[in-house]
């Protein structure tokens, strides 16, 4: 590698300064319980704790993952909430400890999307540690910092880090305001953020993941580069402003009763305080669409009930199976949801929760809806998604289809639904169309399930054709479908603050007839 070689090293500290212009001030403060737990020794990420000290610089036994968290200081904002001199002590140990073993380029350490982190979160953290901290400490931190921001600048272009683009973009214009040597790259960095804008976000401002937690960070970044650039005197562009509104205003879409965001496709849970934090330096006074038509998604709210549904096409990224799924809550309760897909260490759990059985939908002989294994240029399955909204006072419909099983089964998957916002009843009706006569597999089992949120309490009724669901706030809602033997059955959901928590899913498994109708409904028990 060209990189890991003495002359690189030895060129890259020539080019390297110690002399910052500019300190800035992280705009999000951090959670001192977890501070408090990384002072103590214990370290966690993604659901892997590692006991934490001073050594885990040089060899530890944690998984790749947990290292490259560890690598970016995400976490030293937890640290810093303390705002103790225990906690100001504790950092620039590890910083100095971290120093000893990072001044040279390493192909993990060194990667940009990380170093672009690491970049951010240390300079946007170092008032806390570094301004009573003594001069060679001082020297050593900002020429290291100095240095992987020079070899950033070099490279960001060699490669395309997908979703991660906009943490390279947001350390290149903080690295150029910050460092007297790298100032002539701020408007590298400003067109840099253009083009990530321009191919990350949809026309209708959803996150081309259409995931509403990428949403987020990504708006979080754009903030974060404004108020870098306001507290440098540097004018505002125009797109940042216009992106910052129109990104917010897809935020609000996702957000339900209790605060949290809805779970599609790639998700992590981001605590309510933090999205109100981001809305709130975002527009208070934001214009929210009931439909998002580029990226397909549908949503309903009025009477406390909040209603969305997947009807776009997925992205042929980290493509997750959920076509013609849906999430409904009543005020701050969950009700049916989708389990969620953060990143675990564990790849065969996480490739389940792409699939179409993670998700509040139907199936046929539980394949997935769309190949989540899908390769650029392959002949993997993409579903093609179809939807129209109808409204009539309180009433709502919404007419999906998708072609997922078009190829394998000939069947196209139908699903109508009616909502009664003021009865508060929620009906459905799925089915599967047979557009091609042809030969093709003989499809089996249809596989209908809804997903519902661990503090809901489910009991079948004796027929088994009903299902009463217990709400934390004692409301109860039932569930009632035309075909027999609904089944109750232990399931995963990761949507909660805490990452794994146990639900349960109302499941119905027939043989496929097609044209047959499922019929369905929830609704409210007054």
């Amino acid at each position: 590698m060209f990189y890991n070689n003495f002359i690189y090293n030895f060129l890259l500290n020539r080019k390297s300064s110690s002399e910052i212009t500019f300190i800035p001030e992280n705009l999000w403060t951090g959670n001192p319980n977890e501070g408090k737990k990384i002072i103590d020794g214990f370290l966690s990420f993604n659901g892997e704790s590692i006991a934490f000290n001073k050594k885990v610089w040089r060899k530890n036994n944690a998984s790749m993952s947990w290292n490259e968290e560890l690598q970016t200081f995400e976490w030293i904002k937890n640290v810093k909430a303390l705002g103790t001199n225990k906690a100001r002590l504790f950092l620039r140990d590890n910083i100095r400890e971290w120093i000893k073993f990072n001044h040279a380029w390493d192909p993990i350490i060194w990667r940009n999307d990380i170093l672009a982190k690491r970049i951010f979160h240390l300079m946007s953290n170092m008032s806390f540690f570094y301004e009573t901290a003594d001069e060679n400490f001082q020297k050593k931190f900002t020429k290291l910092l100095n240095k992987q921001s020079v070899h950033l600048i070099k490279t960001y272009k060699k490669k395309d880090y997908g979703d991660k683009k906009i943490f390279i973009a947001k350390a290149i214009i903080l690295s150029s305001l910050s460092f007297k040597n790298l100032s002539g790259k701020l408007n590298s960095g400003i067109n840099y953020l253009k083009q990530v804008i321009d191919k990350d976000i949809l026309d209708d401002g959803l996150h081309y993941l259409r995931s509403p937690s990428e949403q987020f960070i990504f708006l979080q970044s754009l903030i974060d580069i404004k108020n870098l650039l306001g507290l440098s005197k540097i004018v505002i562009p125009k797109f940042l402003n216009e992106n910052i509104y129109k990104l917010s205003s897809v935020l609000k879409f996702f957000k339900i009763g209790n605060g949290e965001l809805s779970i599609f496709n790639k998700y992590r849970f981001i605590d309510p305080d933090e999205i109100n934090e981001v809305l709130k330096r975002s527009n208070s006074k934001l214009k929210i669409p009931d439909t998002l038509k580029l990226s397909g998604f549908q949503r309903i709210s009025e009477n406390r009930l909040s209603f969305l549904m997947d009807c776009g096409k997925p992205t042929q990224e980290k493509t997750h199976a959920s076509s013609l799924s849906f999430e409904f809550s009543h005020g701050s309760e969950k009700i049916v949801v989708n389990c969620g897909s953060p990143f675990i260490n564990n790849k065969q759990l996480s490739e389940a929760l792409r699939s179409t059985a993670a998700h509040s939908t139907i199936s046929i002989d539980d394949i997935n809806s769309s190949d989540i294994f899908f390769e650029k240029n392959s002949t993997s399955r993409i579903a093609n998604v179809w939807s129209e909204k109808l409204k009539d006072r309180n009433n709502f419909w919404i007419n999906s289809a998708h072609s997922g099983y078009k190829d394998l089964f000939g069947l196209v998957h139908n699903r109508k639904i009616h909502i009664d916002t003021e009865k508060l009843i929620i009906r459905g009706q799925d089915y599967f169309s047979r557009p091609l006569k042809q030969n093709n597999k003989i499809p089996k089992m249809l596989f209908l399930r809804f997903h519902i949120h661990p503090d809901v309490k489910l009991s079948a009724t004796a027929s088994k054709r009903k299902v009463v669901l217990k709400l934390q706030n004692n409301l109860g809602w039932e569930f009632i479908c035309s075909e027999p033997k609904i089944q109750i059955n232990e399931g995963i959901y990761f949507g909660a603050r805490k990452l794994r928590k146990k639900n349960n899913h109302i499941l119905i498994s027939e043989n496929i007839v097609p044209e047959k109708r499922i019929k369905w409904l929830f609704r409210i028990i007054k």
